[in-house]
């Protein structure tokens, strides 16, 4: 990107500014906020969506228009601090300076946007890369010039494991070789990302301050990614150095790649934001079977349920591989999205994203700024679609389904699933359960279920969430979508779609 004489000339004054400083931008320069961060509590009753490179003029109406109505508790946004210049998505994984100016918007649209959803009552979770800065030289997208191990006014050479002293217990300047080494994935470098020193104070501080200044604007907590690259020692402390929200420590969420024993250090004051997940949801619709998610039988790839955020795919997983379902599968990504709401396990997050051929590939830009262009999302929304334009935004947040499943979940509460069966049919399968006076049925085949369920709801006609969205009665007599009729045994007629679900609840009985 090439920037004006004006701009040029206000990237230096800041520059200048951060060396007296060293910190990104005093938070008092935005003002006090509005409104604070939604007194909201991350746990099993709630449900969260990853907006994965998504602006945030879009994120800020979206939370109005949509999301708060829709009952989303939080949003994990793209990292929001300056990176090197490049069209990929993966540049924002390479922070240059910890100013809040990046190609998703400027400081004042993150304000905005926070402002926004916390009036929505959705909360803001912040992507925090804190563990690596930018492995190359040149200049961020906001005019700050560096190089490797050299972000001025920010960090220096002593401020990196790769060119501290050699003496030093934490000096490492080769990649990680050895996964399974502690010290090794602490100190060596992360695919040639230098490699910040967070057991030093001031390094810690630093960070710190970064994320203090989101805090001071309306941010609820942080998505820490490559927090199993930092250690659970180091990032405790830079914890232990963040300002309150609402009177408690600010949220974590840790991305941890392991089993539940190894990430258990990092639960001890947040959630593990787990990589497995994902994994046997694709397991389990590839062997036409979905599995039962109880804290009994997956505490043993996880953490326990209240400290685990569970998903159908990510940024990393759709576009390396993928090593998930993504959006290009239609109706079996929103059918995982189905069971992942449905299940009594872990705290769900929804993922969208963006379309892409490239899995290199961002969103669509501004070609003179540089600066990633409003989001468009598909003419239809209620439902699945093939997407084939590079660039433009799945927005499963809209999806029918999804907002009739989150309203499900909602009415399911605490309650814990029961008179689960799995039936074989002549032609396929249904997994069905209760939770509380909730009942679904999903087919995770190829082909149309009609069949007679045992439901174990009272007598009456109920409108299917599925097809009906989040309000699914018309009338007090008619449904938007699927009526199902259940019988004085507690059974119903129904025709589970195939991929596809059957849900409703005591809330969606009609008069």
């Amino acid at each position: 990107m090439t920037l004006s004489p004006i701009r040029r000339v206000i990237a230096i004054v800041a520059a200048i500014a951060l060396l007296f400083t060293g910190a990104s931008i005093s938070p008092a320069a935005a003002g006090t906020p509005n409104t604070p961060a939604p007194n909201k509590v991350v746990n099993e009753s709630t449900v969260g969506i990853q907006m994965f490179m998504y602006p945030w003029t879009f994120i800020g109406s979206e939370c109005t228009n949509v999301l708060g109505p829709s009952g989303v508790d939080w949003i994990q946004i793209s990292p929001p601090q300056e990176h090197i210049n490049g069209e990929q998505w993966w540049v924002h994984y390479q922070p240059v300076s910890y100013k809040l100016d990046s190609s998703l918007g400027s400081r004042a649209e993150f304000a905005a946007m926070v402002q926004a959803c916390n009036k929505a009552g959705v909360m803001i979770i912040a992507d925090a890369v804190i563990n690596h800065m930018a492995n190359s030289n040149g200049i961020g997208y906001a005019g700050t010039e560096f190089s490797k191990y050299d972000y001025p006014g920010l960090f220096g050479e002593n401020d990196f494991h790769g060119t501290m002293s050699m003496d030093e217990p934490r000096y490492c300047d080769s990649n990680i070789s050895n996964y399974d080494d502690i010290w090794e994935t602490t100190s060596c470098m992360l695919g040639g990302l230098p490699d910040l020193a967070t057991e030093k104070e001031s390094v810690r501080n630093k960070i710190a301050a970064y994320l203090n200044d989101m805090i001071s604007l309306g941010v609820a907590g942080f998505r820490v990614d490559a927090a199993k690259h930092i250690g659970s020692v180091d990032l405790k402390a830079i914890v232990d150095k963040l300002n309150p929200v609402n009177g408690r420590q600010p949220i974590i969420m840790s991305e941890v790649i392991g089993s539940g024993g190894s990430n258990a250090p990092f639960t001890e004051f947040g959630y593990a934001w787990a990589w497995d997940m994902p994994n046997m949801l694709q397991s389990s619709l590839q062997q036409q079977g979905l599995r039962m998610g109880t804290s009994d039988s997956w505490t043993i790839s996880f953490n326990g349920s209240a400290k685990t955020i569970t998903m159908v795919g990510n940024h990393d997983t759709e576009h390396h591989g993928p090593t998930s379902i993504a959006y290009w599968e239609g109706k079996k990504f929103q059918l995982a999205h189905i069971f992942m709401l449905a299940t009594k396990f872990g705290i769900p997050e929804i993922y969208t994203g963006y379309s892409f051929s490239d899995e290199n590939s961002g969103p669509n830009r501004d070609p003179n700024t540089g600066k990633v262009m409003t989001a468009k999302c598909p003419t239809t929304t209620t439902k699945p679609s093939m997407i084939v334009a590079d660039g433009v935004y799945t927005c499963v947040q809209r999806w029918s389904a999804i907002q009739g499943m989150i309203a499900w979940r909602d009415a399911a509460g605490t309650n814990k699933q029961t008179r689960s069966y799995y039936t074989k049919y002549a032609v396929g399968k249904i997994l069905q359960f209760n939770r509380g006076s909730n009942f679904i049925a999903m087919n995770p085949t190829a082909v149309s279920q009609k069949a007679t369920v045992k439901t174990w709801m009272p007598a009456g006609s109920y409108c299917d969430l599925i097809s009906g969205g989040k309000a699914p009665k018309k009338t007090t007599k008619t449904c938007v979508g699927t009526k199902i009729v259940v019988d004085k045994l507690g059974k119903a007629v129904m025709t589970v779609p195939a991929y596809g679900a059957i849900a409703f609840g005591a809330f969606t009985k009609l008069k």
